[in-house]
C-alpha cells in the first residue's frame, strides 16, 4: 500500500482524562475546522490504557466515538502499541495492526517503508511477556476478574499513568536502534514508543522515531514536492 502525499503520522498520545490533545485534533478534523488529510497512521499508544477491557472502553468512549467516525471519512492504520491492544471490535472500519504484524510494509515512491509502534525485535524474554499481556485468552480472564473486583484493577492501571513523565532522552537511543534495524527489510522505518522525535541514517537506512504527541504536540506529515519529505508539524491549538 502507497503513503499518500498529505498522511500524517501521530505516535504516543498517551491520552487520559488530563491529557486530551489527541481528542482535540480528531474533533477538530471531524467538525471541518482542520483540513481532513488522506491517511492517518496511528502508531501506538494513542491512549494510556485501552483494550477489550470493558471499563477503558468507557472511560474512552468520547475518544472511541470520534475515532470511529474520522474512520468513515478518511484512511486510518492503527498500529497498536504496549498500552492499547485487542482493539479490533472498538474499531472496527480502522486498519489495526497488532504487534504480530508488526512491522507493515509500505511504499512511499520507490521505497519501502516498514512501520511499527517500536516494541518489536526485542529479547526473547521481553518480547514474550508482551505477547502474552495481550493474549485474548489472558485478557478475557482479567476482563472478567476486573469486573468482579468493580474494576479495581483498570482504575489503578489508568491512576498509575495519568501523571507519568513522558518526555526524556535515551543518551545511547542510535546505538539501541543499531542493533535491530538490520531486521527491518525496508529503507525506511517509521516507529513510535521511545518518544524520541529524531531522524538519522544507519546502514543505508532511514530511520524515523516520532516525537511524544502527549508531551511535543508534534507529528510528521508526508510531503510530495521536488522530493518527499516528512515534516514535522506542531498540532494546532484547536
Amino acid at each position: 500500500m502507497r503513503i499518500l502525499d498529505g498522511a500524517i503520522f501521530i505516535a504516543d498520545a498517551h491520552e487520559n482524562i488530563k491529557r486530551f490533545e489527541f481528542l482535540k485534533l480528531i474533533k477538530a478534523f471531524n467538525k471541518g475546522i482542520l483540513k481532513i488529510p488522506p491517511q492517518i497512521f496511528l502508531v501506538g499508544d494513542i491512549f494510556d490504557f485501552l483494550s477489550s477491557a470493558r471499563h477503558t472502553q468507557v472511560v474512552y468512549k468520547e475518544w472511541i466515538d470520534e475515532l470511529n467516525l474520522l474512520s468513515t471519512k478518511t484512511q486510518i492504520h492503527y498500529f497498536e502499541g504496549n498500552h492499547d491492544f485487542n482493539l479490533g471490535s472498538i474499531f472496527p472500519n480502522i486498519m489495526l495492526y497488532p504487534i504480530s504484524s508488526q512491522p507493515a510494509i509500505f511504499t512511499l515512491d520507490n521505497k519501502r517503508v516498514a512501520i511499527a509502534h517500536g516494541d518489536i525485535f526485542l529479547g526473547f524474554f521481553t518480547q514474550n511477556i508482551l505477547k502474552f499481556l495481550r493474549n485474548c485468552i489472558f485478557l478475557k480472564f482479567m476482563d472478567f476478574l476486573d469486573g468482579v473486583l468493580k474494576f479495581k484493577i483498570t482504575k489503578w492501571i489508568l491512576s498509575t499513568q495519568k501523571d507519568k513523565n513522558l518526555s526524556y532522552k535515551i543518551p545511547n537511543f542510535k546505538e539501541i536502534i543499531a542493533q535491530k534495524i538490520d531486521k527491518y527489510k525496508a529503507d525506511v522505518i517509521i516507529e513510535g514508543h521511545y518518544h524520541q522525535g529524531i531522524k538519522f541514517k544507519i546502514n543505508s537506512k532511514d530511520y524515523i522515531n516520532l516525537p511524544c504527541f502527549a508531551s511535543e504536540r508534534r507529528y510528521f506529515i508526508v510531503e510530495y514536492a521536488d522530493e518527499i519529505k516528512f515534516q514535522l508539524i506542531r498540532s494546532p491549538n484547536v
